[in-house]
This record gives structure tokens, sequence and C-alpha cells, in this order.
């Protein structure tokens, strides 16, 4: 998990720092299309022509929508704010599983869990410093995100704990080309006035460096999806949930190398009490 979010905070600073080349759509279908590709590739010479089939379990699509949801709010937040403070409100993700754990699964929270998500809500004021004049619907995308994310590792630790990593992948991948074609066709047909920005652009023409980001991106998307479908199959979700906030810790690294971006005291108290309650979390689903 720990290397997966390393590639995973690489890979969204790079699309962060490549936004003003691409629409949302189009660079989330050429990305899945390259890692659909190169996973397909990998199944062959793994498992054979029976390898190259995506899952048909309703969960495992269920799952891949929510990702899908999941990436399309947060690319889409990226532009409009801090890779670090994007990444802050985004690493809720812990609270939102406890919650969603508790009334989907009956898992208990009890008073650890509870202190754990009011540090990790306060942790997000905190960075945030939300006022009238700040708080935008943009802001609240990654913290949709976080939510579609949380929904989608509990499906994962709950209903596919017997698919394979790789299945599960290519269906995510699919999933993200079928979503990414719809928009791109919705687009066509709207047809947005003015530029459109990131996320309402059509399709910009693409040099030989975006052609180059996108594939990039696929790679790092072919290795990230399996590897992560592994180890929320493996362990419970608030655990691994912890290893996941590593991401925040690399995308203020990530942020201070490529966008000059270094987080104000304030922020940084911030997001270091959001990665404490994902700590306490833990701690509360391992005495569960």
């Amino acid at each position: 998990m720990l290397a997966a979010v390393f590639l995973l905070s690489f890979s969204d600073a790079v699309v962060k720092l490549g936004d003003d080349r691409f629409g949302l759509a189009q660079l989330v279908l050429l990305r899945s299309v390259v890692a659909t590709l190169l996973l397909a590739i990998w199944l062959l010479r793994d498992r054979g022509a029976q390898g190259l089939c995506p899952s048909l379990s309703g969960w495992v699509w269920a799952r891949s929508l929510c990702l899908s949801a999941m990436w399309l709010s947060y690319y889409a937040a990226l532009p409009a704010m801090s890779f670090a403070l994007a990444a802050a409100c985004y690493y809720t993700a812990p609270a939102w599983m406890a919650l969603l754990g508790r009334v989907l699964l009956g898992m208990t929270i009890g008073g650890l869990g509870w202190s754990a998500i009011a540090l990790s809500l306060a942790g997000v004021f905190l960075a945030v410093s939300p006022s009238p004049e700040s708080v935008t619907p943009l802001m609240l995308l990654p913290l949709a995100a976080a939510g579609f994310y949380a929904l989608a590792g509990l499906i994962t630790w709950s209903r596919c704990q017997d698919e394979s990593p790789g299945a599960m992948a290519v269906t995510l991948n699919l999933c993200l080309c079928g979503v990414a074609a719809a928009g791109l066709a919705v687009l066509a047909i709207v047809r947005p006035g003015g530029d459109g920005g990131f996320a309402l652009s059509l399709w910009p023409p693409l040099g030989i460096a975006g052609w180059s980001l996108a594939i990039l991106l696929g790679v790092l998307m072919a290795i990230i999806a399996p590897a992560v479908a592994l180890a929320y199959r493996l362990a419970p979700t608030p655990v691994v949930g912890v290893f996941d906030t590593a991401y925040l810790g690399f995308a203020a690294v990530w942020g201070a190398l490529f966008f000059g971006e270094v987080p104000s005291t304030r922020e940084g108290l911030g997001i270091t009490m959001i990665a404490a309650g994902a700590i306490l979390m833990s701690r509360n689903r391992n005495r569960g």
C-alpha cells in the first residue's frame, strides 16, 4: 500500500502539473486505455486468455463506479486548490470508512473511533479554514471523492475477497473508459461556452509531451490499480487506510517540488491532525 500511494501521489501530481494540456474526460480515457492494454498483456502472459475477462460480479462493477466517481471528483478539484490542501480534504476517507462501515456493515466505532473522526474533521477545518468567501462548490469535490473512495474500500473488503486483483483492475479501467467516453459524448452535445477549463474541455489537441504524459499516467495506473485492490482485499479497510494516509506526506513533498506549495503552519497542523485521526481509527479497529 505504501508503494501504491507513493506512485498514486506522484501520478496525481503529474495530473495537476499537466491539467492545462488536457480535458478531464480526455485524460481519464487516455490513461485508462493505456492501463487496460498493459494489464491485458500482463494477464495474458500470467493466466492466459481466461485472465483477460473482466469480473462479472456486480459488486466489482459497483466498486469501479465508486472509484470512477472518486477520480473525477478529485481531479476536477485539483486546478482550483493546492495539491496538499486537496489531499487533506481527500484523506478524510478513514472517517468516511468508519461511518459508512457502521451504517452499512454494522462495524463498531467506539469512543476511540469517534475521537478519531472528530480529530480528522477538526484537521480539515483547520487546514481549509473555511469562510463564506473561501468556501466554493469546488472545495466540496475532494470531500466527495473521499466518500466515494471509502465506499469502494468497504465494498472491496466486504464483498470482493475472492476476486482477482488483476480482474478488478481491468474492470476498473474499463469502467473508467466507459464513464470518460460518456462524459465526452455529453460535452460534444452540450458544447459548453468558452474554453471550458480542465473539467469541461472536450478534446484539446495534444503534442508529443501530452501523449507522453498520458502514456506515463497509464503505466502508473496499471501498477497502482491491482496493488490497491490487493491491499484492500487482504486487510480490513481501516487498517489499510492508515498506510494510505502516507499520501498526505507524499503530496506535501510533490507540492513543494513541483508547484512551490509549502503548507503554512496552520495547514501543516491540520494535515497532521487528519493523519493522526487515521492512525487512531486503525487502533480502534484492531481493538474491535
